[in-house]
Order: structure tokens, then C-alpha cells, then sequence
């Protein structure tokens, strides 16, 4: 064998043990956020399964017939006919039925023209902990970017500079203002750094 095909060899061994460092790296990588990001969800879920049983509660002792009072009743009822171990549908479901207080005062701003029924559920969700779980959610996926911008960042040291801006790209897609909530960005990056190849 000739000095040029050892050579040869050589560096073709080399690029694909840095490829497969790599691919191990992001794996674990993965691996890890994945956890991470279940972890949170799944407390999150359990918070809002509490916080749904409880205004469920208040709303029923109202024993009214009133149409927007059963409507609410019924997206809770949405909400607690999604499996607890799909902890993803089931945290998609309480935004679906808690998507008009999320972003409101639930104390009930009254400079915002709401009905009597709106400040009766606002009323009923800060009372049992409305915004508290708020709260949970904005620290709990804060803690988690910076989670999983630190180990990305360990990660970019172990892959070539074409996919090292990639992953910078795509990472500065969950950092943008707008569009999707900021826990739901983190999840689409984890599955996409997953399915990411070289």
C-alpha cells in the first residue's frame, strides 16, 4: 500500500469519526432536550388538569343554564377527554380553552368590555391559580432555552461550519418575537434537531 493511499485512508477515518462524533453529540443533545421539554410539559399539564377540576367545580355550583357558562363547560370537557400521557395534545387542548384569558388581566380590566360570563371565568381562573400556572409556564420555558442554548452551544463546537449555521439559523427561529408561543418554537427545535442529519 502506497504513502498516498494510507494517507488517504487515514484522513477518510478521520472525517468520519468527526461525522459520527457529530451525529452521537447531536443525538444526546437531542436526547436531552427531549427530556427536558417532556418534563416541563408534564408539570405543566398537571398544574392545568388541577386548575380545570377546580373552575369546572366553581362553575358547576353556579348550576346555571346559561349558554356561554355551558359552552366553557364543554371546551373543558374537550380538554379533559385528551389522554394524560399525550402530554403535547393535552397542553394544545387547555390553550384552546383558556386562548382568551392568556394574555388578558384575569383580575378583569375594566376598561375592557366584557360580558358578565367572561369576568364570572376570569374570576374563576385566577382564583384557582391562573396565574400561577402563567407564571410557571414563562419560567419554566425560560429555564428551559437557556437549557438548551448552552448544551446547543456545546453542540456547534462538534460539527463542521455548514451545519453549524443551520443550527444557529434555525435556533434564531425560536428567538423571534410573534408567531408560535415560545414553548411550542423550543418543541418544533427539539424535533428538528432530531431529525437533523449532516
Amino acid at each position: 500500500m502506497s504513502y498516498q493511499n494510507i494517507l488517504g485512508f487515514l484522513l477518510l477515518l478521520t472525517a468520519s469519526s468527526l461525522n459520527a462524533s457529530g451525529d452521537q453529540s447531536r443525538y444526546r443533545l437531542y436526547l436531552q432536550t427531549d427530556y427536558a421539554l417532556q418534563t416541563i410539559s408534564t408539570q405543566l399539564v398537571s398544574q392545568a388538569t388541577e386548575l380545570v377540576d377546580y373552575v369546572v367545580e366553581d362553575l358547576l355550583v353556579l348550576d346555571s343554564r346559561n349558554p356561554i357558562l355551558l359552552g366553557y363547560l364543554d371546551r373543558f370537557d374537550a380538554f379533559t377527554a385528551v389522554a394524560a400521557n399525550r402530554t403535547e395534545q393535552k397542553l394544545d387542548a387547555f390553550y384552546v380553552v383558556i386562548e382568551d384569558y392568556l394574555d388578558a388581566d384575569t383580575t378583569g380590566d375594566p376598561l375592557r368590555t366584557s360580558s358578565i360570563e367572561t369576568q364570572l371565568i376570569a374570576l374563576c381562573l385566577q382564583r384557582n391559580g391562573f396565574d400561577r400556572w402563567k407564571r410557571t409556564v414563562q419560567t419554566r420555558t425560560a429555564q428551559l432555552q437557556k437549557l438548551i442554548y448552552r448544551k446547543v452551544r456545546m453542540h456547534l463546537e462538534s460539527i463542521d461550519r455548514e451545519d453549524r449555521m443551520a443550527v444557529e439559523r434555525r435556533w434564531r427561529r425560536v428567538l423571534t418575537r410573534g408567531g408560535a408561543r415560545r414553548l411550542e418554537k423550543l418543541r418544533e427545535f427539539v424535533q428538528w434537531l432530531g431529525n437533523f442529519r449532516d
